[in-house]
C-alpha cells in the first residue's frame, strides 16, 4: 500500500510538470489593430501570432496549437471561425490567420474581434494579450458605411401633365446617374411613365440626391433634390416609389384621388391696413392662379375677406398648397413667406384657414364658411 501511495505521488508530480510546461508563453501582434476601419464589400483578414518554447520554435506548425478567432457585431452575436496556420514569423513565431466574414459586415457598424489559441496538450487555452499597437482586446474594427454589394435601383417618373419634346432622365450626385453632368436616359413604358434600372457599385456611398430632367435631358425640375439611403445590409435590389415631375399630384395612373370634395376657405383680416381696392388670394397651383392672377376674395364682414374653392372627388393628391394675399385690387402683395395647406383625404370636408395681413394685430370676428354665397362658390369650383 505504501508503494502506490509513492507511485501515485510520483504520478500527480510528473502530470503537474507536465501541466506547466504544455502552457502557452505568449499570444498578441493581432492585425488590424484597434480602431481600424473595414469595409463590407469583402472579409476582414485577421492575423495573430504564438509563441510556446520547444514549440512554436521550431520549423513548421506548432504541434498540438490551434487557435480560434471570436467577432462579435452590434446587429449580431459573438460568433467563431477556426485560424489557420500560416507560417513562422522570426526565429520563435508561428502565425495564424483567419476572416471575418463579409456576410457579418454587411448592414454592421462596427466588429469586436479577439482570438484564443489552445495548447491540446493541456486543453488549456489562452487569449491574445495585444495587438501589434499594445492594445488589449477585444479590438474594435469600425464598418466604413460604404455598399457591401452592388445594388440595382428602380426609378420611376410620371410627367403628370409636363410636356416633354424628347423623352426624360435621372440624375444626381451618385456618378451612377451622371455626378450632376449627364443624366441616365430613362424608357418611356407609356404615356406620361418612364423607368429605368441603375446599378450603384459596390464600395460607392450609399447616400445620394437626384432628381428628373426632361426635353432630352436639358430641362430641369423646379423642385429641390429627392434624398437615397440605400440599405448596406446585403440588399441587391431598391425599387423606389414613384416621382412626379415637379412633385405634382401624381397621375399615370398611379395616384391617390380625394374620396369626396374638399372645400378650402381662404380668410383674411384687413383691419387697420390700408387697402384701395379688392382683395384676393393667390398661390401656386392652377386653382389659385399659379402666382399669376389671384383669386378675389369678397367681403363677408367687416375687414373681412373670403375666398372659397372646391376641389371635387377625384382630384390627385397630396395637393400641397402655397399661398399668400394681395390688396390694392390685387396689386400689392403681402409682405413675409408663404403660407401652407396640404388637400388630402384627411382634411375636414370644409376647411377654413383665417390669416390677419401680414400677421399684424388686427382683429375680424370670425365668420363661418356657411355665410359665402354657394352662388359664389359654385362659381369657383374647379
Amino acid at each position: 500500500m505504501k508503494k502506490l501511495i509513492m507511485l501515485a505521488t510520483v504520478m500527480l508530480a510528473l502530470g503537474a510538470a507536465g501541466s506547466a510546461f504544455a502552457v502557452i508563453d505568449w499570444a498578441g501582434q493581432v492585425w488590424p489593430t484597434d480602431g481600424h476601419a473595414v469595409v463590407p464589400t469583402g472579409p476582414v483578414d485577421v492575423y495573430a501570432q504564438v509563441f510556446k518554447s520547444g514549440v512554436t520554435d521550431q520549423p513548421g506548425q506548432g504541434a498540438d496549437i490551434s487557435a480560434m478567432l471570436y467577432y462579435t457585431t452590434d446587429i449580431a452575436p459573438q460568433a467563431s471561425v477556426p485560424m489557420t496556420f500560416l507560417g513562422d514569423n522570426g526565429a520563435s513565431n508561428d502565425e495564424y490567420t483567419a476572416q471575418v466574414p463579409q456576410a457579418a459586415l454587411a448592414g454592421a457598424a462596427w466588429v469586436d474581434v479577439t482570438i484564443v489559441f489552445t495548447d491540446a496538450t493541456d486543453a488549456s487555452d489562452f487569449e491574445v494579450l495585444a495587438d501589434q499597437s499594445g492594445n488589449s482586446p477585444p479590438f474594435r474594427y469600425n464598418v466604413s458605411n460604404v455598399l457591401p454589394n452592388d445594388v440595382t435601383v428602380h426609378f420611376t417618373l410620371c410627367l403628370s401633365g409636363a410636356a416633354t419634346t424628347d423623352g426624360a432622365c435621372v440624375i444626381g450626385s451618385a456618378a451612377e446617374i451622371g455626378s450632376w453632368g449627364a443624366g441616365v436616359a430613362m424608357t418611356n413604358t407609356g404615356g406620361e411613365l418612364y423607368e429605368v434600372d441603375v446599378v450603384f457599385a459596390a464600395g460607392g456611398n450609399p447616400n445620394f440626391e437626384y432628381k428628373f430632367k426632361k426635353d432630352a435631358c436639358s430641362t430641369w425640375e423646379g423642385v429641390g433634390n429627392r434624398l437615397v439611403s440605400l440599405p448596406t445590409d446585403g440588399t441587391t435590389n431598391v425599387v423606389l416609389a414613384a416621382d412626379s415631375w415637379d412633385n405634382a399630384p401624381m397621375q399615370c395612373g398611379m395616384g391617390t384621388t380625394l374620396t369626396e370634395d374638399k372645400v378650402v376657405c381662404f380668410q383674411v383680416c384687413m383691419a387697420g391696413v390700408d387697402n384701395v381696392g379688392a382683395v384676393c388670394v393667390i398661390g401656386n397651383i392652377p386653382e389659385l392662379g399659379a402666382w399669376g392672377t389671384g383669386v378675389p376674395a369678397d367681403m363677408i364682414a367687416t375687414d373681412l375677406y373670403q375666398a372659397c374653392l372646391v376641389f371635387p372627388a377625384g382630384t390627385a393628391i397630396p395637393l400641397n398648397l402655397e399661398f399668400k394675399y394681395k390688396k390694392d385690387d390685387c396689386g400689392t402683395w403681402e409682405g413675409g413667406g408663404n403660407q401652407f395647406f396640404t388637400v388630402d383625404n384627411d382634411a375636414a370636408a370644409e376647411t377654413t384657414l383665417p390669416h390677419v395681413w401680414e400677421d399684424g394685430p388686427g382683429v375680424c370676428d370670425p365668420v363661418a364658411t356657411e355665410n359665402s354665397s354657394w352662388g359664389s362658390l359654385k362659381s369657383l369650383y374647379r
